[in-house]
């Protein structure tokens, strides 16, 4: 009997979940709250479902494509490099603790320097989505060339590994490599012009 009710009570879960989320959805797509309002929701629920905010826009398209049925049995994506990384990242914990005291300096430099190119490629990535939404939506003019986002994404990647590439040219060290970054994407941030 434990077990039937288990199973009741999870499929009772399970139900409960779907529709709290179909709920969500509608709200944000369809709903009369301002666009911060409606990220925060949707922001809130990832962080309480432990999801990334990318896996609610494709639950979010999906939704508006297909409507609520096919949208509970959306599966997410799985991570191609997932269990490679969680052995990398245990080996690097343990490495932590055995390098000399001289060298974590120049860690903490790296790590630096890592944050900022990975939350520049992330934004550059986004970017691209933004724009393909803004083109696709009407906004600008249409075309059926795809390339236009590949185009856009290659040439704003080029940009930046050439950008890396000068900075280690003319600069020696991970501090310097950080410093000279972190600059850079500081300026960029006054320069680059989104239309939002």
């Amino acid at each position: 009997m434990d077990s039937q009710e288990n199973g009741r009570q999870e499929v009772s879960r399970e139900f409960s979940e779907a529709q709290q989320l179909l709920k969500l959805l509608e709200g944000i797509l369809n709903g009369q709250d301002e666009a911060s309002q409606k990220r925060k929701r949707l922001v809130s629920y990832c962080r309480s479902r432990g999801f990334e905010e990318s896996i609610m826009w494709a639950k979010l398209a999906l939704y508006r494509q297909q409507g609520p049925a096919e949208v509970p049995f959306f599966i997410e994506q799985v991570s191609l490099f997932g269990h490679k990384q969680q052995k990398l990242r245990q080996r690097i914990v343990e490495l932590i603790g055995k390098q000399p005291r001289e060298s974590l300096g120049d860690f903490r430099e790296l790590l630096c320097f890592r944050k900022y190119f990975l939350e520049r490629l992330e934004y550059v990535s986004e970017l691209l989505v933004y724009f393909f939404l803004e083109r696709e939506k009407g906004l600008w003019r249409e075309s059926q060339d795809s390339s236009v986002y590949t185009n856009y994404f290659n040439h704003k990647l080029f940009s930046e590994f050439n950008a890396i590439n000068e900075i280690i040219a003319e600069a020696a060290g991970l501090k310097k490599l950080r410093s000279e970054y972190e600059s850079r994407l500081l300026e960029q941030e006054l320069d680059e012009d989104v239309p939002l």
